[in-house]
C-alpha cells in the first residue's frame, strides 16, 4: 500500500493533523471557520475538519513520525488519537466494501440498546485507497485489559450481555448473505485464498449472495464441512474478541467496537465463528487461560439458542 498505512495521519503542528490526501483536522482557536466540514467538542477544546489546501503542504515534516499512533494491524489498518477523546481509524478500502459508519448507523437505527461508538465523520480517500472514520472514545477498558481484575460473576455477566446483544442483532434478518447496505461482507474465515498476485493489503469482500449463490460458494471450498444453510440470514457483528468489547468497572458492557465485518450470516456462524477464530482468544499470561473468553461466550450463545 502506498503510502504505508502507518503514515496516513501526519501531525503538522500542535493541534493540527493531515488526514490522508485530502483532509486536515485542527483545534479551533477562536470561532469555527466557515470552511469546516464538521466540528465537535473534545475535552476543553473544539476540533474541526476541513479540506486540505496548498499551504498545508509547507508544514509537512521531512520525516514522518508515529505521533498519536495507538494501534496498527499489519499493512491494512491503523488508529490514531486526536485530542484527548477522539480516534481516527484508517482502513484499507476497495470498491464494494461496506462503510463501517453505515453499519454503525444501521445498528443504531435497527437495534437500539446495542452499544455502538459515536461516529463524528467518515470518508473514503480514493487517492490512497483507504477509509477514514473519526469517532469518539468509548468509556471503560477493553475486556482484554480488564479481564485479570474481573470476578467470575462479572465475566459471566459480560458474556451474557454480549449474547443478548447478539440475539437482538440476529432478530434482524435478510434473504441474502450481505452487509447492512447490500454490499459484500468482510469475513476472512469464509473467504477462499486470494490469488498470489492479489495485494496483501487489499480487502476481499465476499458476496453479496443469494442463498443458492452462498451454498455454491461454500461448495467450492475443498475439505471443509459446513452445516446446512437455509433462510434467513441473521445480522451478526462477527468479531467479538476481547479487544473489541469495552467494559466498565462494575462489569457492564459499555461499547462494542470494530463493526467492519458485520453483516447477514447463516445462523450457525454466530457460534461457529467464536470457536474457529483466534481473534476471540485472550492474551496469554500466567493467570489467564487464552480460550477463557471464547469458551464463556460460546456457552452463553448456546444458552441463547444459537448452535
Amino acid at each position: 500500500m502506498t503510502p504505508p498505512i502507518g503514515t496516513s495521519v501526519h501531525c503538522l503542528a500542535p493541534d493540527r493533523w493531515m488526514l490522508g490526501s485530502s483532509k486536515v483536522c485542527e483545534r479551533a482557536t477562536t470561532e469555527i471557520p466557515s470552511d469546516a466540514i464538521t466540528s465537535w467538542k473534545d475535552g476543553e477544546g473544539t476540533y474541526y475538519i476541513r479540506e486540505r489546501v496548498e499551504e498545508d503542504d509547507l508544514l509537512l515534516p521531512e520525516n514522518i513520525t508515529e505521533i498519536g499512533l495507538v494501534h496498527q494491524a499489519g499493512t491494512a489498518a491503523a488508529v490514531w488519537i486526536i485530542g484527548s477523546s477522539t480516534f481516527c481509524k484508517v482502513k484499507a478500502w476497495c470498491e464494494g466494501l461496506e462503510s463501517e459508519d453505515d453499519t454503525i448507523q444501521f445498528v443504531a437505527n435497527n437495534a437500539p440498546g446495542v452499544p455502538v461508538p459515536e461516529v463524528i465523520y467518515s470518508w473514503v480517500d480514493h487517492n490512497w485507497n483507504r477509509s477514514f472514520l473519526i469517532q469518539k472514545r468509548v468509556g471503560g477498558q477493553t475486556l482484554q485489559d480488564a479481564w485479570p481484575r474481573l470476578s467470575l460473576p462479572q465475566k459471566s455477566q459480560i458474556a451474557t450481555q454480549i449474547a443478548n446483544h447478539c440475539s437482538k442483532l440476529a432478530s434482524i434478518t435478510s434473504l441474502r448473505f450481505e452487509s447492512a447496505t447490500h454490499r459484500g461482507v468482510l469475513e476472512p474465515y469464509l473467504t477462499v485464498d486470494a490469488e498470489p498476485s492479489h495485494p496483501s493489503w487489499k480487502p476481499i469482500p465476499l458476496g453479496p449472495f443469494s442463498l443458492e449463490g452462498f451454498k455454491s460458494y461454500l461448495f467450492q471450498q475443498p475439505s471443509t464441512h459446513y452445516p446446512e444453510v437455509g433462510f434467513p440470514f441473521h445480522f451478526y457483528h462477527a468479531d467479538l474478541g476481547p479487544s473489541n468489547i469495552m467494559v466498565l468497572e462494575d462489569g457492564n458492557v459499555e461499547g462494542i467496537l470494530d463493526w467492519e465485518s458485520a453483516g447477514f450470516y447463516p445462523r450457525y456462524w454466530i457460534v461457529s465463528k467464536v470457536m474457529r477464530s483466534a481473534g476471540f482468544y485472550l492474551e496469554s499470561t500466567e493467570k489467564t487461560e487464552r480460550v477463557a473468553w471464547r469458551d464463556l461466550l460460546g456457552s452463553m450463545l448456546i444458552k441463547e439458542g444459537f448452535e
